[in-house]
């Protein structure tokens, strides 16, 4: 037990009045999440909105909220009734909001990447094999899998792989917490702890960096257990994920390799606070360096282009992460308005739990000699490691070798898996300050479903967090698939979307095995430059036929959403302008999807 030497919680009894309370609470969270589900089940498909959260009621939200609540209450009943189901309302909670985007009808709720990787489920189901593109095939895999096993279509297995991975990320990380902590409280704060969506909107996407960034709390789980007792069957979990990890992606190699060896190098003063063979993390490497260079050779893919890109790297070294970042602030107008707004609603998540840590560590420091050494070991234990995993942000942030969308680091951060148990801790630290138990449970868990409520309206992208809703629908799908079908691949100009990767969707079934050619277009498609000219003149050399795919998310894009608004490479009128123009013609129109032609 990590005991503090203050206030021995263990042994004091609750008054029976409070559990019975918790009672009371839990029936009637369990009643909110059945209406919650009513309504979604009868919510009518609306086709794509730019903020999501606009087609619910806000009591809808409320209703989450309170049933989060009284779950997180009824976690600290000595009851394991009522505990545990608190703990199921909590998941069935967290379901009901995963469950959104799909009980609203969407196709799936990204596109780019999130469309090429349906599509390779199709292709591995169809075909037993992985295209060439897709350089770190794991999550296509087990996804087509699934898709062969179920006979679903494939959309569903969408939303079904980034729900699985959810939940897999919660277990992984109580199970973390369950290794290391042993005070029930403790294990308690975790567990809510866990429920928080720290994932955001990758809690909805099939893409492999986001579901495999999920896995890695189990994967430290198992790695923990394993330099604890080095059993057979230990050794045996640890290397079968670990030779699947350069089929993932390549920021979770990137992230293994860097923890093993971490291990390996600080090991022997780790070993005073959670003792193991800290030396075996070399075995895991050894298997992680030899699969991945096995995967590089045998991947046409990777070595067709490594030339290619080694010569890109030498004439024209790739820009770091955070200076697109900065760049991106730089062109929305940043005041400290949205600053705060980003932070409170959108990172939430990371930063509250951040200024947690911080309080907690002045706590431990003023009434140190208060306090059992195991707990502070356990403190600096995991101190230690979330400076670790930041240390890793700021290399995915500062290298100018490996570009990726910013979004996606500071997503995807690997101070979380530390971040929990040391929130955790620092709750428990900081809450001992109040003697009354009653009124020490009830405000962590206001604390803790404050920071859930605020991670909820920040899960989906929204205006919230300026950006727009990603979700993409049947009628663009039935547009895109019937444009592909009809038409002959002349220039296609698009003001945003990548329909290019509708082509992946529909696999090479539809006979798709030619590039479309989209010219650049010009804000506002040059109608700001020219009061007579038409589209056609202003966009296409004389004699050019083109197609002009109009999707319902690029015309709200800069209409609705903050930060857009504020560069407005179009407006409303552009869009009436080009609806009215003489050049083209609309051939095609569905709820969110219009396809024109030049005369």
């Amino acid at each position: 037990m990590l005991g503090i030497g203050v206030i021995s919680i263990e042994n004091r009894s609750h008054p029976v009045f409070l559990d019975t309370w918790r009672k009371i609470l839990l029936i009637a969270g369990f009643c909110l999440i059945i209406f919650n589900i009513k309504l979604l089940y009868y919510q009518q498909p609306p086709g794509y909105v730019v903020d999501i959260y606009s087609v619910l009621p806000l009591y809808f939200y409320g209703a989450s909220i309170l049933c989060f609540f009284f779950a997180s209450f009824a976690l600290f009943s000595k009851q394991d009734i009522v505990k545990e189901l608190g703990i199921l309302l909590l998941i069935i909670n967290h379901a009901v909001i995963l469950m959104i985007p799909y009980m609203l009808g969407y196709y799936s709720m990204g596109r780019a990447d999130d469309i090429s990787y349906i599509g390779e489920y199709v292709h591995i189901s169809q075909t037993g094999s992985i295209q060439g593109w897709d350089i770190y095939p794991a999550a296509p895999i087990l996804g087509a899998a699934l898709k062969t096993l179920t006979g679903l279509p494939v959309n569903y297995i969408s939303f079904i792989m980034p729900i699985l991975f959810s939940f897999i990320f919660i277990g992984g990380l109580y199970l973390c917490c369950h290794f290391f902590l042993k005070e029930r409280i403790i294990l308690n704060i975790a567990i809510i702890a866990s429920f928080i969506l720290y994932l955001g909107p990758y809690n909805f996407l099939n893409t492999p960096h986001a579901m495999f960034f999920a896995y890695m709390p189990l994967y430290i789980f198992v790695l923990s257990r394993f330099i604890q007792n080095s059993t057979f069957e230990n050794a045996l979990l640890i290397f079968i994920p670990t030779i699947l990890v350069p089929f993932m992606h390549p920021f979770i190699v990137f992230f293994i390799s860097y923890l093993l060896l971490v291990l390996i190098v600080v090991g022997g003063q780790l070993n005073r606070i959670f003792p193991g063979n800290y030396r075996y993390a070399s075995r895991p490497l050894l298997v992680l360096v030899i699969g991945f260079l096995s995967w590089f050779i045998y991947s046409q893919s990777l070595l067709g282009n490594f030339a290619q890109h080694y010569q890109s790297f030498i004439e024209n070294s790739i820009e770091p992460v955070l200076f697109e970042t900065t760049d991106k602030l730089s062109q929305i107008n940043v005041d400290i308005f949205k600053i705060v707004k980003l932070l409170f609603v959108y990172y939430s998540r990371y930063f509250i739990p951040l200024l947690i840590i911080i309080l907690g560590f002045a706590y431990l420091y003023v009434n140190r000699d208060k306090m059992s050494d195991r707990l502070k070991k356990s403190m600096f234990f995991f101190a230690f490691f979330y400076i670790v995993f930041l240390f890793a942000e700021v290399i995915l942030f500062l290298n100018p070798f490996v570009a990726h969308q910013p979004d996606r680091i500071t997503n995807l951060n690997f101070m979380v898996y530390a971040q929990v148990p040391l929130c955790a801790l620092s709750l428990y630290v900081l809450s001992q300050k109040i003697h009354s138990i009653n009124r020490r449970t009830i405000l962590l868990v206001l604390l803790l479903t404050g920071i859930w409520s605020l991670s909820l309206f920040g899960v989906f992208n929204s205006p919230n967090i300026f950006k727009a809703n990603d979700g993409l629908t049947y009628n663009e799908v039935e547009g895109m698939t019937w444009f592909y079908e009809s038409k002959e691949y002349v220039n296609t100009i698009v003001p945003m979307s990548q329909i290019e990767r509708f082509r992946d969707l529909f696999d090479e079934k539809k006979g798709l095995d030619k590039n479309i050619a989209m010219p650049e277009i010009s804000d506002h498609f040059g109608y700001q430059s020219s009061d007579n000219s038409t589209f056609v003149d202003l966009n296409l050399k004389q004699g050019q036929q083109s197609n002009v795919v109009l999707l319902t998310i690029d015309e709200l894009l800069y209409q609705k959403v903050p930060g857009y608004m504020e560069v407005g490479r179009f407006n409303a009128d552009d869009f009436i302008r080009l609806r009215e123009d003489p050049s083209i013609n609309l051939v095609y129109q569905n709820k969110n999807i219009e396809i024109y032609t030049t005369v």
